[in-house]
């Protein structure tokens, strides 16, 4: 006979999430850059064992716990394939050329006192046109990785210029997908949910630039232009650099906008990297194969190296090779297996119904706008630490607020700007979150190292929830199961 399923209660409901953060600060504290080689994914299936007991406790069956994992797991397929695709896109954008064109051509234009308030608004224009902060971060972030090293800047507040652009631009573009789900979900219009959101994100994106003009200004001058020289040398010694290399990303952003899917968008981007790399880099593929001379077998060897594996170059400067070293499909593997990880905790979490307990929780004591919207907030970063999903942490929080902002007489568009300005923005701030996970192995920066200069990703929730606040930019409609204004002024 099955045991009587008890509700968990809110002490429980908080003890997985206590013992993953504890678990999480160890692994940043004692082992540094090594928590993504398998540190965090231990953590976190640690946590899950704790949720089950818990779960199990409550009177769940190991069939109910099981379910809840799958049923996440498969979620959470379609971001492992783009992830997937990512590294063997970078690999054959390394190998023929097309990311060493653009930090070639880069350092032309580019320089220490503006550099990174110019990487956080070509980011920007990127995702802005493309929708995808993903994409951006894989191909032109890459790029503008390797001119700020060349620069002197550090790798962490490298990628969160990088970040910060991405995600503006995946915030406010109508390609985006997180943007019309946002809309979509709150029952808003797509471009009412862009205007309204304008009103936090514009301020936020600001103060993120102010403060990258400081640090740019500041820091990265360390023989700059020596660096730059020798750099573009490397560069043009070792490959061919040509502006016909820039064909293939036209393509490619060709594709998204006419919203081809981003996996076979990145399937074919990398096939065209390959072919891209046999036409234009002959000598260096001759040399990576061994054979000297560009043969059939050896391109299809090193193509297929950089696909799946490392391919390293050979300039004879250790800052150079690092630059250039790609790790195809096989550096994508560690953040692969954290996403999966985390979906496992996700899934116990929702099995169990802890996620549900605590947000019902969060309701219960909402008063106030300022304290609605707050409260839609931490939602969103708690499903963004839990579920570790960008998409669960818009939807569910969507739908647990949406009849709550209905009955205080506020707009949809309220409601989808809360959920974008911090179920988007905060997905990428959680080592574990898929976003998190994804562009810390896109860049190679880890995401407690990046998350202090991701400034626009958070201060878009800081923003959201100070404007609620403050009462400014709030939008009202009748209450549900008010009478229009019109109609009270005759009765």
């Amino acid at each position: 006979m099955r045991k009587t399923v008890k509700s968990p209660t809110v002490f429980q409901s908080l003890i997985p999430v206590a013992v993953l953060i504890v678990l999480i600060g160890l692994n940043v504290t004692l082992l540094g850059d090594e928590t993504l080689a398998g540190a965090n994914q231990m953590s976190l299936l640690i946590a899950s064992g704790v949720t089950a007991c818990i779960a199990i406790r409550n009177g769940k069956t190991w069939g109910d716990i099981l379910e809840g994992i799958v049923r996440t797991l498969t979620g959470a397929i379609p971001a492992i394939l783009i992830l997937l695709m990512i590294g063997v896109l970078s690999g054959t954008w390394m190998l023929s050329g097309i990311i060493p064109a653009m930090i070639h051509y880069g350092l032309y234009v580019l320089r220490p006192e503006y550099f990174l308030p110019a990487t956080v608004v070509i980011s920007a224009l990127i995702s802005l046109a493309t929708g995808s902060s993903w994409s951006t971060v894989a191909t032109v972030g890459v790029a503008l990785l390797g001119i700020g090293r060349t620069l002197g800047f550090g790798d962490p507040v490298i990628a969160g210029a990088i970040i910060s652009g991405a995600y503006f631009g995946d915030k406010v573009s109508p390609l985006s997908d997180t943007t019309n789900l946002a809309a979509a979900i709150a029952g808003t219009n797509l471009f009412t949910h862009i205007r309204y959101m304008l009103y936090t994100t514009l301020p936020t994106i600001f103060v993120t630039l102010i403060i990258f003009t400081i640090l740019s200004i500041g820091g990265g001058k360390i023989a700059a232009d020596v660096s730059v020289a020798d750099t573009q040398r490397m560069i043009t010694d070792y490959y061919y650099i040509s502006p016909v290399l820039f064909l293939v990303p036209l393509a490619a952003v060709a594709m998204i906008v006419f919203k081809m899917p981003p996996v076979p968008v990145l399937f074919v981007g990398s096939l065209l990297g390959g072919v891209m790399a046999v036409v234009c880099q002959p000598e260096l593929i001759g040399s990576l194969s061994g054979d000297g001379t560009l043969t059939a077998g050896g391109a299809y060897r090193v193509v297929s190296r950089a696909m799946y594996g490392t391919v390293s170059p050979e300039t004879g400067d250790p800052m150079v090779d690092s630059l250039f070293t790609s790790r195809g499909m096989a550096g994508m593997l560690n953040t692969v297996w954290l996403i999966i990880t985390a979906m496992i905790f996700g899934g116990v979490m929702e099995a169990g119904q802890f996620l549900e307990r605590i947000t019902t929780a969060l309701i219960r004591r909402v008063r106030s706008t300022g304290g609605l919207v707050s409260a839609t907030a931490g939602t969103c970063v708690l499903f963004n630490s839990t579920a570790s999903d960008q998409y669960l942490a818009i939807v569910i929080p969507g739908k647990i607020f949406g009849s709550a902002y209905r009955r205080k007489g506020l707009a949809p568009e309220v409601l989808s700007r809360t959920l974008e300005d911090t179920g988007t923005a905060t997905s990428v701030l959680i080592p574990w979150n898929t976003c998190g996970a994804t562009q810390a192995g896109v860049l190679n920066v880890a995401t407690v190292a990046y998350l202090p200069y991701a400034f626009f990703c958070y201060i878009s929730p800081l923003m959201s929830i100070l404007f609620a606040w403050l009462g400014l930019r709030i939008r009202r409609i009748p209450p549900q199961g008010a009478l229009p204004e019109t109609e009270n002024r005759n009765k």
